[in-house]
């Protein structure tokens, strides 16, 4: 049996959505799911209610009470022998699931199994593989900014390694998984434990996956497995409360696991808020945009896009393309939150640069 958890905050229409999903691709798979409510409004919940009618079993919240702590209410009643942890904002592909459950007897320590992840219904942009902030990449991401050569440098090794990533056909070892979409087994939950709830929002998945590994298990991105992972959905409804958590999170992430360095980071972290805004290589500036941008160059070469809402590029979105025109499809533009983004261009063979972009996503 698979048991599936996916925490609901005001978005019980994609809840519904990703659990289709799920079903149209496991068929008579024994399973069970589970809705954990974390402080939705009213009309959220009644909404959510209804999927009881699809045997969904609901575990209602008053209050929000963090992602972690309501994977873990899911994780104390799921009773299969593996575990599906999804956002709601993910569709699953054919096959996905089986694919996954695969894994764990084909992959050496599987501890746990994530899919190849796109950002829109095109699977035009895939999102990048994840990576565990450390104190070290944080400092080195400060040191260069402002550096037109080492920032070059550093995008360009990160732009290899996910080229890698994203044109890779078998299962690739992983430091980390998004927590939009983890299998692993009650076996592994009975070793490691669930997520720690200390971590509101935001690193409870790198924390879990760090912990994962430290018991002896590897985790794995099997891209025989797809989704969509609309990405964000809930928190682009509250960009500041988010941005706080977020900031909140990382720095017990670092206490945690980097007590020594925890200092250090403290100042690192104030000096990335106060040159967040200031972009380390220029951007032509497209100003504020109520439709998605297209974008022209001089050669028909194949070139790779970067989409990022970080003036770094670290992380990027990628999209794959040849021809001299690109444009943001639609379907991924509505998923996109309002704010400002970055952009980049480059030609596949060598890495040449050919346009760096910014603009503002007006409300939509």
């Amino acid at each position: 049996m698979i048991s599936i958890i996916a925490v609901n905050h005001n978005s019980s229409s994609l809840l519904k959505e990703c659990f289709s999903s799920i079903r149209s691709t496991i068929g008579t798979l024994d399973s069970e799911f589970f809705a954990v409510d974390s402080g939705s409004h009213e009309t959220e919940v009644a909404h959510l209610l209804t999927l009881q009618e699809d045997g969904v079993e609901i575990l209602l919240n008053k209050e929000n009470i963090g992602y972690a702590k309501a994977v873990n209410q899911g994780l104390i009643k799921a009773r299969g022998d593996f575990i599906l942890i999804t956002n709601p904002d993910v569709l699953y592909g054919p096959e996905s699931i089986q694919r996954m459950m695969k894994s764990f007897s084909e992959l050496p320590r599987c501890g746990a199994v994530g899919p190849k992840t796109w950002w829109n219904r095109g699977m035009t942009f895939q999102l990048p593989m994840s990576e565990i902030i450390t104190p070290w990449r944080s400092a080195r991401a400060e040191f260069v900014r402002g550096s037109e050569l080492l920032s070059s440098l550093v995008l360009k090794n990160w732009i290899r390694r996910n080229v890698r990533y994203w044109q890779g056909g078998t299962p690739i070892e992983q430091e980390m998984l998004s927590g939009a979409s983890i299998m692993t087994t009650t076996k592994v939950i009975n070793t490691v434990g669930g997520f720690d709830s200390v971590f509101p929002l935001y690193f409870e998945d790198a924390d879990w996956c760090l912990r994962t590994r430290k018991s002896g298990y590897l985790l794995y991105m099997d891209p025989g497995a797809r989704i969509v992972h609309y990405f964000n959905q809930s928190a682009k409804q509250e960009t500041e409360a988010a941005m706080e958590k977020f900031d909140y999170s990382l720095g017990r992430f670092f206490t945690k696991h980097y007590k020594v360095q925890s200092a250090l980071m403290k100042r690192v972290l104030r000096l990335r808020r106060a040159v967040r805004n200031q972009p380390i290589i220029s951007f032509e500036d497209m100003g504020k945009l109520d439709l998605p941008p297209v974008f022209r160059f001089p050669s028909l070469s194949r070139k790779l896009f970067l989409l990022s809402p970080v003036d770094s590029l670290i992380p990027s979105s990628g999209s794959f393309f040849e021809g001299n025109a690109f444009n943001i499809p639609g379907d991924l533009w509505e998923c996109l939150g309002a704010g400002r983004y970055f952009a980049k261009a480059f030609e596949i063979d060598g890495l040449k640069g050919c346009g760096s972009w910014t603009w503002i996503k007006r409300n939509s």
